[in-house]
This record gives structure tokens, C-alpha cells and sequence, in this order.
């Protein structure tokens, strides 16, 4: 049986930030769909991202691998924005493990401060990083 495609609710944020909710099990299969609308909406021009996490009831290892490597390697590139994510504790723990504190935006526990730390103008500006 074909899986249906996944979709990802999305609206803009200030500043030209696109928020995008992951929601449900994150799995393989929903981290390629998401590793995939990453790399369409860079190629369009698109630099800054939130990935709300908030949503996310269960996660992959792979999965979250998969994404976290995807993530940072959009901010490798030449011209490169920046991607913050936003999540819940546990999906904090998960993302960490796989690496994601490396990336620009960082790690986030509200909206508000990874939306902030998409594009700072200082150091105060890039909000509290979540435990």
C-alpha cells in the first residue's frame, strides 16, 4: 500500500522566517518528505527557517539523523540562512543527541526566541537557549 505524502503547515513568521510544523511520528519516511520541502524552499531562495518540533509525538533516531544532517548542510551552503528549531523536551533531548545544537538558529523552547535567532542583531536577540 503507497503511503499519502506528507504536508507540513507553514506560514510566515517576521522578518521573512518560514515556520514550518512537524507534527505526529517522525519517522524515515516524514524526515525525507521534510529533508526534501527544506531543500525545494532553499532552492527558491529561501533562507530563514523555523521547524516547530511541537508537535512531534514520536521520533525516529534515523529520522531525526537524517534531518539534522540535512539542516546542516543548508546552512553550509554558499549563501546559507539559517534553520532554528523549536521543540518540546523530549524532542529536544532527541535532537541534541543527533547534533542539532550545531546549527545556527539553535534549539529552542518557544517560538518567539527561535524566530529571534533566525536573524540576530545581537547577542541579546537570539533568546534563551532551551535546556
Amino acid at each position: 500500500m503507497e503511503r499519502a505524502r506528507v504536508t507540513f503547515p507553514a506560514r510566515w513568521a517576521t522578518g521573512n522566517v518560514l515556520v514550518v510544523d512537524v507534527a505526529g511520528t517522525f519517522d524515515d519516511a516524514v524526515a525525507a518528505e521534510l529533508c526534501g520541502l527544506l531543500g525545494r524552499m532553499t532552492d527558491t531562495g529561501q533562507r530563514l527557517f523555523v521547524l516547530d518540533f511541537r508537535g512531534v509525538e514520536h521520533c525516529t533516531t534515523g529520522a531525526v539523523r537524517q534531518f539534522v544532517g540535512t539542516a546542516l548542510g543548508t546552512e553550509g551552503a554558499p549563501d546559507a540562512g539559517s534553520v532554528a528549531l523549536v521543540a518540546h523536551a523530549a524532542a529536544r533531548s532527541a535532537l541534541r543527541a543527533a547534533g542539532a545544537d550545531r546549527l545556527r538558529g539553535g534549539i529552542h523552547a518557544t517560538l518567539t526566541d527561535a524566530i529571534k535567532a533566525c536573524h540576530p542583531s545581537t547577542p541579546e536577540e537570539l533568546g534563551e537557549p532551551a535546556p
